[in-house]
């Protein structure tokens, strides 16, 4: 399995009046193309810090990073973002969608930003809809779409720009059980049919169950990680609840 995420000795410091917080605390970590990972602690454990610096939303205060072998660690604001832009979708616990905007023209958003031409955004758009099974929905807006459906457009718009790393934070957060396991039996196929790496920030130990991989993160170190024998089926466990 190649390797996409390399952090080594990575530590954050925030300055809080006086003292100073040690958020992360020297974390080595090694993440491969197309593994499912969920990211788990408590409230103030680092994990957050943790997703920010792979998201290249922020710095380490020393160690390294490198995303399929880019070398972002001390890279500025601006180019952050370009590598954001190329090699990053985000997906929230919010859907973050514009309210009287179609499913087709809120994934063609970030494509508009790259100056794409319209006919190639539509097509690209239309295309990531279809993997996350909302073809048929293409021109509702979001007030005609259940709190599922808004998570999987959000999820294409995080798709839409062909990105190695997804990154979603507590995307289940806001949906009801049956419709979490929807939303996660996609993110379970797009690592494993289309090889792209995703990891989940959740609170939820049944959402973590259903991923290859569990890291705890603690006092801003990583405390375990774990590999998942057999990750439970997050379709099948969705299809056992509707027939119930």
């Amino acid at each position: 399995m190649a390797e996409l995420i390399r952090l080594r000795d990575v530590s954050k410091d925030y300055a809080s009046g006086p003292e100073i917080v040690r958020a992360l605390r020297n974390v080595d970590l090694d993440v491969g193309a197309g593994e499912l990972v969920a990211v788990v602690g408590a409230s103030g454990s680092g994990k957050s810090t943790l997703m920010n610096i792979l998201g290249c939303l922020d710095r380490p205060t020393s160690g390294s990073y490198h995303l399929a072998e880019v070398d972002v660690t001390r890279r500025a604001a601006d180019e952050r973002a370009l590598v954001r832009n190329r090699m990053i979708g985000f997906v929230f616990q919010g859907f973050n969608l514009l309210a009287r905007t179609t499913a087709l023209d809120n994934v063609e958003l970030p494509l508009v930003y790259r100056g794409v031409g319209r006919s190639e955004r539509k097509r690209r758009a239309a295309r990531a809809l279809e993997a996350v099974g909302l073809s048929d929905r293409v021109l509702h807006t979001p007030a005609q779409l259940s709190g599922g459906q808004q998570q999987r457009v959000a999820i294409a718009r995080a798709l839409v720009t062909s990105p190695p790393l997804l990154l979603a934070d507590e995307p289940t957060g806001n949906l009801d059980t049956k419709t979490s396991y929807d939303v996660l039996a996609v993110l379970q196929s797009l690592a494993r049919e289309h090889g792209i790496t995703v990891l989940i920030v959740t609170h939820e130990p049944e959402i973590a169950a259903c991923t290859e991989r569990i890291i705890t993160v603690r006092d801003g170190r990583i405390e375990r990680d774990e590999r998942v024998d057999s990750p439970r089926d997050a379709r099948q466990l969705a299809l056992e609840l509707g027939a119930s």
